[in-house]
């Protein structure tokens, strides 16, 4: 039973991030510095997830360290992290997203001003997930698919296994204003202005009690959950086979070519190294291949080293999942593939939207991937010359190491000319 207390272990953070982290009973934690019951000055964080009595172990063989754990973890509640350089940007995404998940689901979900540039919205899980060890893995794909939905970019890191999150009614360490609490009408109605000045001081106030639609909600986590699961069991059989993918996806390609904006940096560099990784990429070759051109985004030196190697985790983490799903799945899967249900009608609003949330799809037809008319290209479709200057600045770099740079070219289709031609000109700054 998901219900069982056991399986309510939070790792607590007294302090900045980089406290120790100590195992508490994560609902009443979170309850109690919500409704106000905690004071505590300063910075505290909270686990996004909930862990059983596997974390528990690890914690007491590891001398107090929750890093490498690799267990099954659950949510009672599933955030989402929208942040802007400009407040009011910030404002308007929380306002889409918040109104879009009371739209759909028919209940107000808990939204908080994070203290600096953003905002953090919840949403109860109210159906009772059960915990695995692939719950982060569903989790990312069931928030970004209702964040797309919404039209409102998220940072997907806050997915990661081991991610803490601020609790309400704690300081930011640098703007020193508080996670406060926002009921639905203050959301719409607060200038920026007015949400930062409420920062000022702690607000206690109640976790939202669920009232929605619990059956579309579990329909919804259903839908999501079986397409991560054909995506997992198809890259198993890719590996049985020792096929790897003979074309980069696009962000990969445009990330080398273009950089990316701000707010997309790290996620798309922690994407660009799971993928990597994912192709059998040694470490090594995934750090010279995404380090400049992370440094050309302007990201700092220590966040690249953090993105690429948390890349590297969540691959290497979903590689040891991949066998217990694929043999669900195998269990589950159905004598013939099952006809595709039309989407349900969107619900009558319950909650004062003044943006008309598009209709979206969760079920067999929602995509994997991104998808595009143009076909995808290879690196060697990619002609610019800075381009392959850092490609080739990454061979001088491995000359030590041919068998990665072998592995490189056979994995990643570039011609052996076009990766060694002299480039013209320096990089682009």
């Amino acid at each position: 039973m998901t219900d069982e207390p056991r399986f309510d272990v939070g790792i607590l953070v007294a302090g900045s991030p980089a406290s120790p982290r100590h195992l508490v009973e994560h609902r009443r934690t979170l309850e109690a510095f919500a409704d106000g019951s905690v004071e505590f000055d300063g910075e505290a964080y909270l686990s996004h997830y909930q862990f059983g009595p596997e974390m528990e172990s690890h914690y007491k063989r590891n001398g107090g360290s929750v890093a490498g754990f690799n267990g099954p973890c659950r949510a009672d509640w599933l955030l989402w992290d929208i942040d802007r350089a400009d407040l009011a940007a910030a404002l308007a995404d929380a306002r889409r997203l918040a109104g879009f998940l009371a739209e759909r689901y028919g209940t107000d979900p808990a939204v908080w001003f994070s203290g600096a540039k953003g905002f953090h919205i919840a949403l109860r899980l109210a159906h009772d997930p059960s915990p695995s060890a692939t719950f982060p893995t569903v989790a990312r794909s069931f928030a970004e698919a209702l964040a797309a939905a919404a039209g409102v970019r998220v940072d997907s890191a806050l997915y990661d296994l081991n991610r803490i999150v601020r609790l309400p009614n704690t300081q930011h360490g640098k703007t020193e204003r508080f996670k406060v609490s926002l009921l639905a009408d203050e959301l719409l109605e607060l200038t920026p202005q007015a949400v930062w000045q409420r920062a000022a001081h702690p607000r206690g106030m109640s976790l939202p009690v669920w009232r929605g639609d619990t059956d579309r909600l579990a329909a919804d986590w259903a839908a999501v959950e079986a397409r991560v699961g054909r995506a997992a069991q198809a890259r198993a059989e890719r590996r049985a086979e020792f096929v790897p993918d003979t074309r980069a996806p696009r962000y990969f390609l445009e990330f080398l070519r273009f950089g990316v904006e701000p707010g997309e940096r790290a996620t798309t560099l922690f994407k660009c190294s799971a993928w990597l990784t994912e192709q059998g990429c040694p470490e090594k070759l995934v750090s010279a291949l995404l380090t400049e051109p992370a440094l050309d985004c302007r990201l700092s030196p220590s966040e690249t080293a953090r993105q690429i190697k948390c890349g590297i985790e969540h691959a290497l983490r979903q590689r040891g999942a991949t066998n217990a799903v694929v043999a669900e799945a195998s269990a589950q899967a159905p004598a013939q593939a099952p006809a595709v249900a039309e989407a349900d009608p969107m619900p009558g609003p319950s909650w004062s939207n003044p943006w008309p949330p598009p209709t979206f799809d969760f079920g067999a037809n929602a995509p994997v991937e991104e998808t595009s008319d143009e076909p995808t290209p290879t690196l060697a479709d990619v002609p610019t010359q800075p381009t392959r200057a850092r490609w080739r600045a990454v061979l001088e770099r491995l000359t030590g190491d041919p068998q990665a740079v072998r592995q490189a070219l056979q994995q990643l289709s570039i011609p052996d000319a076009d990766l060694t031609r002299q480039a013209e000109g320096g990089l682009p700054t």
